[in-house]
């Protein structure tokens, strides 16, 4: 066999041969790596055998290496494998000559895999000799057609102006195709398809045709057509041809109908099985090596049989009889089922099976079913415990008349001559009967029914007996009677009997009692509930056919529930819970409800829940009464929240304690038995406590602090630990330990104590430094008094000789120098003066801090005010300066200092003032706050006493003075910094420099606004204090 194309596209478009005549099966034959290495064949059809000229008995179980020569059987196996591994059908031609034909011939072959193996589908190809002529041709295709078993048929594209296909024509038809159409071939033969068969569109042919025709290739489908009610299934496949397309196909009419006819057999049995009132078993045996019979296996059960025994199909499926029920041995039973099988006799026997739990009568018939038995079981318990009760009731009729409290009576028509019944005789009564009667028992019954009861009549009772026996149906009906020795309820109960009817009375008056008793219960019931601090849910679950349920109704609630939901218990009862709440179906909630329901099992649960305008948590009590929901719950919202709250707190406490630097660590006491304490018991310890430790938490935490720093019972700090536990009171104190300082600071907790430690190592260090430094620096105080008692004493003498010396030179001498000498003694003169000035100012500045004077009440008004009168009046006349002096605060300050400060701020403003100008100077003052002073003016003294100092008197010096380029602000609070040069303004250059140390002593502060030509305005901050 040569192989000619592996492509359907390549195949001759002149094919006349469509269907596959010859089909063969291969297995394949795999290695021990699981890579399949040959095919060997299995079965073929008879046209299959035909053409190898071998039987299937022959051929079966030979591979394809045997079969074909090498280059043939090489690329069958590539073919083939390619099908089996990918799953994919493949077509190809091949050549191939046979034993028995020696001359090659060519096929169409169609590969598709099944099961671990391919089905191989192939018909020889037959080539038209282009030679021939036309007829020749056509008359080889009419043969072929028509000695085809198969269903043949050759149609030919219609198409529009537009070159689409629209239709095809029937060119020509086989007889098997016309037997199927059930038409002649005058019918079909010429005619266009779609009109002669409408369903070619919707069954999809038509559109296969087209498809054939424009891309050449084959196509294949199960066609199926109903017309007139008449069933066609036809596996067909399409070949174009020339300008048209070659149908072929096999009849699967017979196929599907016998499939369909055994499915629907097939689902008759399992619904008469299902249906069937009787429980039905189909059991197999299972043997021992022997062939002996030990058991029986379960292989089909009817619903009826699962009902009864309350299990489910795979409770029963494979299991053994005896291991399912172990009484079957004991019972016998399942010997006459072995009998049953090894005989092939049916039996049927009735049973009272009293072993597994079960104590019932059946009915058993067991018929053989190939190697196993149908057992069919018919419960007659209740006929048995009929037949029981039938011997007993005879027994018991007479006792259980004269006992009963219903009254029975018989009574039998009495009609007049037109058959109408007037009244009825009483045939027997039983006691209770004859007590209704106002009868002694076993009095002889003379009278008939009205005699002994006339109020029949107007009541209608008789009316309703007469009714009974004339329609022979049964009547039941309650009635209140007060008349012939009765005074109550009654409840009748009448059934027809031959030509009478038999009675059967019930006294209910105290059933009636009872009611109106249960309704008031109800009611007390009903405001029990309403009134409970909890809501409450009774609903009904429901469920679909397929018994899910999908929603509860509601059988009662209460007016929590109606408050906490918004819906009123009236619109709540009967209503479904879906009509109420949309959508909660999807919640939670549903599916706890359902869960339990199906279940049985009661759940408990505090839960959140959000939604249709409720919001809260609530503890919920979830149980199944009766098949139905029981829900009680309670709004626990505000406990939630406060427990949620305690545990933020209680995270919050916790990450507190890990964050803050210091160590920190909760004991307990230990006591001994008279109380007293002895250890103590780390319980609590944050990070930094577990870092000073220098040991991971599980060993440190739980354990004695005696057993973990040895010798610390006899350390003062154990000693103040007690103390503070046995009085509460907190205690501080500083500890060495090791070449470290440590603050503990000690609270009772509980009967323990929470030791807050700091390591405290460089504060002692810099407070060591401190108290050097504090000792420097008393000495640098020490050595500038004795600077400043110099300056005093020492240096001003030589200078008040110099300015002496120079006044005499000048008074007394002035016409003894030239003009050279007179300049030279005026310039000594002048440099002692504001030499003397320079040190009084320096000695002023080194006293402003080292002044001991107290604070005292200083009224600001009065004290500018005294500063006109003496120090500045005289530079006041001078420059004839305007003061305009507002009101001013009394602070607590220094009298000197502030004196002293003013005197220097007004001074400069009368000094910088332009030449010909009047000094113009305005002093006011307004209260500020703290938080409303800048960040430049919070010095480090002022930052210190801002826990005391929160209120500020703002006095301002404004003047109209020359004024200063604000970029010089810090220089000018500066010692000896000046922005103007001596020969211009006179001074020491240190007067504001006092006045910032003097503002700085009195912790506020001074600064100043200025711009070039346009005055000055200096502002001291002082706080103010209570005197």
């Amino acid at each position: 066999m040569i192989p000619v194309s592996a492509s359907s596209n390549a195949l001759h478009k002149p094919d006349l041969s469509s269907s596959f005549n010859s089909t063969v099966l291969y297995h394949a034959r795999r290695g021990a790596d699981g890579k399949i290495t040959d095919f060997s064949l299995v079965m073929l059809n008879s046209s299959a055998q035909e053409m190898w000229g071998y039987s299937q008995h022959e051929l079966a179980g030979r591979s394809i290496s045997q079969l074909f020569a090498e280059t043939d059987w090489q690329f069958l196996l590539h073919q083939f494998s390619l099908v089996v591994e990918y799953g994919r059908s493949v077509r190809f031609e091949m050549e191939h000559s046979w034993q028995r034909d020696p001359s090659v011939h060519r096929y169409d072959m169609l590969v598709t895999k099944l099961e671990d193996g391919v089905l191989v589908c192939y018909s020889a190809i037959v080539l038209p000799a282009q030679t021939e002529p036309v007829q020749q041709q056509t008359d080889l295709l009419r043969k072929l057609f028509d000695d085809s078993s198969c269903l043949m048929q050759m149609l030919e594209a219609v198409r529009d102006e537009a070159g689409e296909i629209v239709d095809f024509v029937c060119r020509m038809v086989n007889q098997p195709c016309l037997d199927q159409m059930r038409l002649a071939e005058s019918q079909v033969v010429g005619q266009r398809m779609l009109p002669l068969f409408p369903g070619l569109l919707p069954s999809g042919a038509f559109a296969n045709w087209v498809a054939v025709m424009e891309t050449g290739e084959t196509r294949q489908q199960e066609l199926y057509c109903n017309a007139n009610g008449y069933e066609v299934w036809v596996d067909a496949r399409y070949i174009r041809h020339n300008d048209g397309v070659i149908a072929t196909g096999f009849d699967l009419t017979a196929t599907r109908l016998a499939e369909r006819k055994h499915q629907q057999q097939a689902e008759l049995y399992k619904t008469i099985l299902d249906t069937a009132l009787t429980s039905i078993t189909v059991l197999e045996a299972v043997r021992n090596t022997d062939g002996k019979i030990i058991d029986l296996r379960y292989t089909l059960i009817n619903q009826e049989r699962l009902r009864l025994a309350g299990k489910s199909e795979s409770f029963f499926m494979g299991k053994r009889l005896t291991e399912v029920y172990p009484g079957m041995v004991e019972s016998g039973v399942f010997d006459r089922w072995v009998e049953v099988i090894e005989t092939r006799q049916p039996q049927k026997f009735e049973v009272n099976y009293h072993y597994d739990g079960f104590d019932d009568w059946s009915l058993c018939l067991g018929s053989p079913f190939g190697d196993g038995i149908v057992v069919s079981y018919t419960d007659i318990t209740k006929q048995k415990e009929d037949e029981l009760q039938a011997r007993q009731q005879a027994d018991l009729l007479n006792s259980i008349q004269n006992t009963s409290q219903i009254g029975i009576s018989a009574c039998k028509s009495i009609r007049d001559a037109a058959g109408t019944i007037i009244d009825f005789q009483p045939v027997f009564r039983n006691a209770t009967a004859s007590h209704l009667h106002r009868h002694p028992p076993n009095e002889p019954i003379k009278a008939t029914l009205l005699e002994d009861m006339p109020s029949l009549k107007p009541s209608g009772v008789f009316d309703r007996y007469v009714r009974v026996v004339e329609s022979g149906q049964p009547d039941q009906f309650e009635q209140h009677f007060s008349s012939g020795g009765l005074d109550g309820w009654f409840e009748f109960s009448v059934q027809p009997w031959e030509d009478g009817f038999v009675l059967n009375i019930l006294d209910t008056t105290s059933l009636r009692q009872a009611e109106r008793e249960k309704v008031k219960q109800s009611t007390i019931l009903q405001q029990v509930v309403d009134n409970s601090q909890a809501g409450l849910v009774l609903a009904r679950p429901l469920r679909n056919e397929l018994g899910t349920i999908i929603d509860f109704r509601y059988v009662l609630t209460n007016e929590y529930n109606a408050r906490i939901t918004g819906w009123t218990v009236a619109a709540m009862a009967d209503a479904l819970v879906s009509d109420l709440f949309p959508g909660w179906q999807s919640s939670d909630l549903f599916r706890r409800y359902a869960e339990v329901v199906e279940s049985g099992q009661p759940q408990r649960l505090t839960f959140p829940y959000e939604a249709y305008g409720m919001e809260g948590w609530f503890d919920g009590s979830f149980s199944c009464v009766d098949g139905c929901l029981l829900y009680t719950y309670t709004d626990v919202t505000p406990l939630k929240e406060a427990e949620l709250a305690q545990q933020q707190y209680a995270s919050l406490l916790e990450q507190v304690m890990n964050m803050t630097p210091a160590a920190i660590v909760l004991n307990e006491s230990i006591r001994n038995e008279a109380g007293e304490i002895v250890d103590l018991r780390m319980t609590k310890l944050n990070q930094m406590a577990v870092d000073l430790l220098r040991n991971p938490i599980e060993k440190v935490q739980f354990r004695r602090v005696s057993n973990y720093i040895p010798g610390s019972l006899d350390t003062p700090l154990f000693a103040q630990c007690k103390g503070v536990i046995e009085t509460g009171n907190p205690a501080r104190l500083e500890v060495p330990w090791g070449d470290r300082w440590y603050d503990f600071s000690l609270a009772r907790f509980g009967d323990g104590v929470v030791l807050t430690v700091h390591d405290i190592t460089p504060m002692r260090e810099y407070r060591q430094k401190l108290e050097l430094a504090n000792l420097e620096l008393k000495r640098s105080n020490e050595n500038l008094q004795s600077f400043a008692f110099v300056s005093s004493h020492d240096l001003q003498e030589p200078l008040r000789k110099i300015i002496s010396f120079a006044d005499i030179l000048t008074t007394q001498y002035a016409g003894q120098f030239d003009a050279p000498a007179t300049d030279i003694v005026k310039r000594i003169n002048t440099s002692a003066n504001r030499m003397r000035l320079l040190i009084q100012d320096l000695l002023a500045y080194s006293q402003v801090d080292t002044r001991q004077d107290s604070f005292e009440p200083v009224n600001l008004t009065r004290l500018i005010g005294e500063l006109q009168e003496h120090e500045l009046w005289m530079t006041i006349q001078q420059s004839n300066a305007e003061i305009h002096l507002g009101e001013l605060p009394t602070l607590m300050a220094d009298r000197l200092q502030m004196r002293q400060l003013f005197q220097n701020l007004l001074s400069n403003a009368i000094k910088f003032c332009p030449k010909g100008d009047t000094p113009s100077i305005t002093v006011s003052s307004r209260l500020v706050k703290r938080s409303d002073l800048s960040v430049q003016l919070m010095s480090s003294k002022l930052e210190k006493d801002q826990a005391t100092e929160t209120l500020f008197a703002e006095i301002s010096v404004a003047d109209n003075g020359i004024g200063f380029d604000e970029k010089y602000l810090d220089r000018i609070f500066q010692v000896f910094q000046r922005l103007h040069g001596r020969s211009q303004y006179s001074g020491s250059g240190i007067g504001l420099a006092i006045c910032y140390k003097i503002a700085e002593r009195h912790n506020g502060a001074i600064t100043a606004s200025s711009q070039p030509g346009q005055g000055s305005t200096f502002r001291v901050y002082l706080p103010v204090r209570k005197g």
